[in-house]
């Protein structure tokens, strides 16, 4: 499991400042150069009309010189000669005004040369020279009104011609103004498709990539980049968006793997809650056997991951509660390579050393339930595997609650034995009281009896007494054997101790060379139960001593199966026919009926080799007391 999580690199910062090109600017280039084009288009409307407006007020003034001149003729040719003089010289008069009106002289070009100029001033000399004096020769000569009209003719066809000089100035004009305005449309159109294709490609298509990939986001794809092809305002937004999205991907993974690591942190809580449940529940709410251990053992080793384990109770040379996974050699090893937990008074996990590079890594985790240790949990671990420290601190509690469940089991199979052997004590005081006393008392008048009696008596008398005399000896030698029983005490260190003592104490009495193979494995029997394996071995032993005529004596107990333990006491003596047992002798049926209280079976068979064999083999619960299935809370 990951605890840290390497820090990101820092992002690159996006580039500051505008951007070359600019959006901005170029749009502002084409708005401007629209903006410029219809400015000209206007200027040119404007300038046009103005002089449209002049050059048409100079063809109704040259228009009106040709109404002038009729209206002279008119004047000339008619019959009063004297009312006609004074309005022949307003009509001249009129003629000379508006021929120099300021209006059409303004349409008039001042360039020399030019066709209306020329006109103008054919028209005026035309006035000057010929039709003015024309005129007033007419009115004095009324004869010369005819030629009058030949020359207003002509005056008429001049000033024709200057109407239509200046009528075709004015006409070159709007020609002009609608070229310029065709062609500043034509220009309008160019700039402003090229102005709305440049708005497309640089600012429409670009937002909406940066619109689709800002939706995209929305949806959770981190992978998508905005291309920034060029480095105005929108790329340099583009690559602003694209820095955000990399933020964005890299906190959004940082946060998956922050949310991945609470899940596996919770989901070893719970692992680790259920662990301690079960093992708490297990160990509280029943006896401290084998099968509860060894359940123990397999749930941690599923919890915690660790390849394979057992349980050492702290007893030398003896393994206890062994995995599936685990052989007992590789306990062994374990062992033989300085195990830490059993004698460690501190309740912290150990690691052991290893006793070559090819052999796994083990860890030793005290049972210690506060105040000693009871033994020790090893566990080999998976090759190359750390343990986190959630994983020692679990295994550390487990131990704690296995060494406070085992120090409650033996408190309690104290209080048990030593109530057991306190009334097996008042027992012993009262049948040395009472029976022992009476049997010595019998033993006295038997013997009284039988010096009373003498050597004299018939055969059959004398074999009673004799029969009476060894039964009471027996039940006698019995009684003491039983007394010695009632007061024989089991003390803390246990049965194996107890065991122990009984070989050593029949090894000094009897001289014969009694070997002890004990493997027994782990937890310790009920008190009661430790008493009649004990007095089983003592009654084989007993009878070794006094009848077998044996040499060397054996005595083996090992566990056969999680739930069952073997003890077997050979000895190479004589041996003795089953069928006919011998007259006075209740140790055999004694052991039986102790091994019916054990829930056993004793089998008493003859050695191949010679000698006899005793195995006893029994449950390590009693029928009153099953394990329960295990179940899940």
């Amino acid at each position: 499991m990951r605890h840290s999580c390497d820090s990101p690199p820092p992002a690159t910062e996006p580039r500051q400042g505008p951007g070359r090109p600019s959006v901005v600017l170029r749009l502002g280039v084409w708005i401007a150069a629209i903006a410029s084009l219809a400015m000209v288009s206007i200027l040119a409307s404007i300038t046009v009309a103005e002089l449209s407006s002049g050059e048409a007020r100079a063809i109704n003034l040259a228009g009106s010189l040709r109404m002038q001149s009729y209206l002279i003729d008119a004047v000339v040719s008619s019959r009063d000669h004297a009312g006609n003089l004074q309005a022949v010289e307003q009509a001249f008069t009129e003629f000379e005004a508006r021929y120099r009106d300021p209006e059409l002289k303004r349409a008039i070009p001042r360039q020399a040369g030019d066709a209306v100029r020329t006109a103008y001033d054919d028209v005026g000399a035309w006035w000057s020279g010929r039709f003015r004096p024309a005129a007033a020769r007419a009115i004095s000569s009324p004869p010369n009104s005819i030629s009058l009209r030949t020359d207003t003719a002509e005056m008429v066809t001049r000033i024709d011609r200057l109407v239509a000089l200046v009528e075709q100035g004015l006409e070159a004009k709007l020609q002009l103004l609608r070229l310029v305005q065709g062609i500043s449309l034509v220009l309008l159109l160019i700039v402003g498709a090229s102005a709305v294709f440049q708005l497309k490609v640089h600012v429409i298509k670009p937002l909406a990539d940066l619109l689709d990939s800002a939706h995209r986001v929305r949806h959770g794809d981190f992978g998508v980049r905005v291309p920034t092809l060029e480095a105005d305002e929108l790329g340099q937004l583009g690559e602003a968006f694209n820095f955000m999205v990399e933020d964005l991907s890299r906190n959004y993974a940082q946060l998956e793997q922050r949310v991945l690591e609470k899940t596996e942190a919770l989901a070893c809580s719970n692992r680790s809650l259920n662990l301690l449940y079960s093992t708490t529940r297990r160990l509280s709410e029943r006896a401290v056997t084998h099968a509860t251990l060894l359940q123990t053992l397999q749930d941690v080793e599923q919890a915690i991951g660790i390849r394979s384990g057992a349980l050492c109770l702290g007893r030398s040379d003896q393994l206890a509660i062994l995995g599936d996974q685990i052989q007992a050699a590789q306990v062994e090893r374990m062992c033989t390579s300085g195990c830490l937990g059993c004698g460690n008074d501190n309740g912290r996990l150990h690691t052991l050393p290893q006793i070559d590079a090819s052999s796994p890594r083990a860890v030793a985790v005290p049972l210690f339930d506060g105040s000693r240790s009871h033994g020790a949990m090893l566990l080999e671990q998976a090759d190359g595997a750390e343990l986190a420290p959630w994983q020692v601190d679990l295994l550390e509690t487990i131990g704690h609650h296995i060494g406070t469940a085992l120090a409650a089991s033996r408190r309690n199979e104290e209080s048990h034995r030593l109530a057991l052997l306190d009334e097996r004590s008042v027992i012993a005081r009262e049948l040395h009281d009472s029976l022992a006393q009476a049997l010595s008392y019998l033993k006295i008048q038997v013997a009284r009896l039988q010096k009373m009696l003498g050597p004299q008596q018939p055969e059959p008398v004398n074999e009673v007494v004799g029969e009476l005399r060894d039964g009471l000896s027996e039940a006698y030698r019995q009684l003491r054997e039983l007394l010695t029983t009632f007061r024989l005490r089991i003390d803390g260190r246990g049965l194996n101790a107890a065991i122990d003592d009984t070989v050593q104490e029949f090894r000094r009495r009897s001289g014969l060379a009694i070997s002890l193979d004990n493997h027994l494995a782990g937890p310790e029997l009920a008190p009661g139960r430790e008493i009649h394996v004990l007095q089983i071995i003592r009654e084989a032993l007993s009878n070794i001593e006094r009848h077998a005529r044996a040499t060397q004596v054996r005595v083996s107990l090992a566990n056969d199966g999680p739930e069952h333990i073997r003890v077997q006491v050979e000895d190479d003596g004589v041996g003795f026919e089953l069928q006919s047992p011998p007259v006075h002798r209740y140790g055999l049926v004694i052991m039986r009926d102790r091994a019916e209280s054990l829930a056993g079976e004793i089998q008493i068979s003859p050695r191949a080799s010679g000698g006899t064999r005793v195995e006893l083999r029994f449950p390590t619960l009693p029928p009153a007391q099953p394990a329960r299935p295990e179940g899940k809370p």
